[in-house]
Parts: structure tokens; sequence; C-alpha cells
């Protein structure tokens, strides 16, 4: 069963959804308590500037309020920042996300696909840092990459964002997943923001508020910054959502106890999965990629569990898959899931 986006679960029943790459620790008290406080005021249309939103990750990511673009999730900010740019060519890595592609093949834009090799573990290297010259008007990293959950080594990504710069290349590096890393922001692309770079983060999965969508991107050109936002919808963020956003900034403690939870349980699943045999990558996020039998999730979802079969993304074939880590007990659950269908 091939999902375009992990969490489809509309049409089961009774599923363990291991498909979507949700915080196990769930929605923090205090951001329930802003959406339900601010119900009331969805009779109103919302701030389309985020104000009182942009202040704080302003302060929070130590930028100017001009840098900062929020949107309907990250997606969002994807889909206004091609249609802002509209490049003629592209770099992307295979396989990432696969958003980046349908995005710039909305405005027609010529894009190559850099292969990743399962040989060294999808691992980004230097040589795709020197890949971006000038003939690329637009570049597209994820760290860590989604689906392979691995991260970017720093001197890369410096190099990477020099090329750019260099080449006039438009480097968007996505760290929607880096507060799921401990000491996530030693990797994070914010040491070498230039002119030329984009950094997006989203709300989504850190805070377990899929359903809510909200995202920001971080600029290092204030003008790119004003043409993003002039693309897209006027209303680009509910109400609700900016108060979800507003209380989740002011959470003292969640994203690192995120990240210990995070890391222990993926320690725990990569063991399970090597006593049983299975080929897993290594992964610094709270999903891990791996490979196995070409029938495995249907036999997985015959026991209620849907996991991600991830054979539609470029780069990867039958017999790919990727698990969101979940609750230890789980976890346990789709361990013994998952001995069931290999033993059987």
């Amino acid at each position: 069963m091939i999902q375009q986006h992990g969490g489809n679960i509309e049409q089961l029943e009774n599923v363990l959804d291991f498909s979507a790459n949700i915080n196990p620790l769930g929605i923090p008290d205090s951001v329930k308590k802003a959406i339900s406080a601010s119900i009331p005021y969805i009779e109103k249309y919302p701030d389309p500037y985020c104000t009182e939103l942009i202040r704080k990750i302003a302060a929070k990511e130590n930028i100017s309020e001009d840098s900062i673009v929020c949107g309907n999730g990250a997606d969002d900010l994807i889909f206004r920042i091609v249609h802002a740019i509209k490049p003629k060519k592209a770099l992307v890595c295979a396989p990432s996300f696969t958003e980046y592609s349908r995005a710039l093949a909305e405005v027609g834009c010529e894009t190559t696909e850099y292969q990743l090799s399962c040989d060294n573990g999808f691992e980004l290297t230097e040589e795709f840092a020197s890949r971006p010259d000038s003939s690329y008007d637009i570049c597209f990293v994820c760290t860590p990459n989604n689906p392979t959950g691995l991260l970017t080594a720093p001197e890369v990504l410096h190099k990477l964002s020099d090329k750019c710069r260099e080449n006039g290349v438009i480097l968007v590096c996505d760290e929607c997943f880096l507060d799921f890393v401990r000491n996530g922001a030693e990797y994070s692309m914010r040491k070498f923001i230039n002119e030329t770079t984009v950094i997006l983060k989203a709300f989504t999965k850190i805070y377990a508020v899929p359903g809510i969508r909200l995202g920001y991107a971080v600029f290092g050109s204030t003008e790119l910054a004003d043409r993003v936002r002039d693309s897209g919808q006027f209303w680009s963020v509910s109400s609700i959502a900016q108060s979800a956003g507003i209380a989740a900034l002011e959470e003292k403690g969640y994203l690192e106890r995120t990240a210990g939870y995070v890391a222990d349980e993926r320690g725990f699943l990569l063991g399970e999965l090597a006593d049983m045999g299975v080929n897993a990558y290594e992964s610094a996020a709270n999903f891990i990629l791996f490979r196995s039998r070409t029938n495995l999730a249907e036999m997985l979802l015959a026991q209620n569990i849907l996991i991600r079969d991830c054979s539609g993304f470029s780069g990867l074939t039958d017999g790919y898959y990727r698990i969101a880590v979940r609750t230890h007990e789980e976890n346990i659950l789709l361990t013994e899931a998952l001995r069931r269908c290999l033993n059987g």
C-alpha cells in the first residue's frame, strides 16, 4: 500500500499508526489550553501578519522579525517559496521529501535529482555540496533527511551554503525534524545563513499538532522574505494555529524531553530490528528507514499496524519502509508484530 504521505488513516479503523512521524509525548497541555481559549475568536479574521507569533519566533531564532514568514505548515511555505522565485532549474536529493519536486513541477522547473547511495547509508556528502553551480536557481536539502533520518554534517552545510551564495543559488534547508535531535542546534544551517539561505521549521510534528498546520521560514534576505510573504493566500495562518504556536514557544523543557525520549526509543527499535536481522539505517530523527520483505506493509496492516511504504520515494524501491518512533508500549507492539511477520 503506497502512500503519498504518512498519517492517511481516515479509511482505516483501530489502526496503530507508525506511518506519521508525530511527537510520541503528545500535545503539551499549554498548547491544548491555548487552542481551547482561542475558539471564541474564530468568528474574526486572523492576524494576516502573525505579529505576536513572529515576535516570539524572532526572539527564539535571534533574528529580525522581517526575516520570518509564517505559513500553513512547512509544505505551504515550500510552494510559496517556489512560486515566488519561479526557478528554471533546481537541484534536489533523492530520496527526500517529495513535496520539493511537486512544488517545482507546478512552475515548470527542470529538476535534477542527486541520487544518495544506500552504500553509505544515504549520507549527504561534500560531493553534493560542490554541485550547485550557476546553472541552478534553487537547491533543496533536508536535515535530518526524510525518509532516511540522517543528519548532514555541519562542514557539508557550510560548504553548501558558501557554494550557493557564490553562484546565486537559493538554498532551502528543511530542518522540520531537527528539534527531535539532541543538541540539534549544532547541526543547523543557522550558523551558516547568508542572503541566499532559507531555513524551514514546523510546529506540526514536534508539538504533535498536524491538524493545526503551522510552520515558518527564516530568511537570510529580507527582500526574499518579502517576496515570499506576498505570495500565496493573505490569511495563511488561522487564529487557532497562531495561538497554538505562541503557547508552544513558551514551553520550557518540552523539546529537551522529546529529544531524550526519542533517542532512547529509537535505540530500542534499532536494537530490535537488528536482532531480527532487518537492514535498518542509522537515524537521528523520530523515524527509521529499513528494508525488508516486499509485502511487509500489507502483513502488518492485517494486524492493524500501519507503516509507511517508501517505494514511492524517488531513489527507493519495493521493500523500503519507514516507521515512526512512538511510545515504548506502542513500539513493543510493533516489534512483536514484526517478529510474527518475519518468522511466520
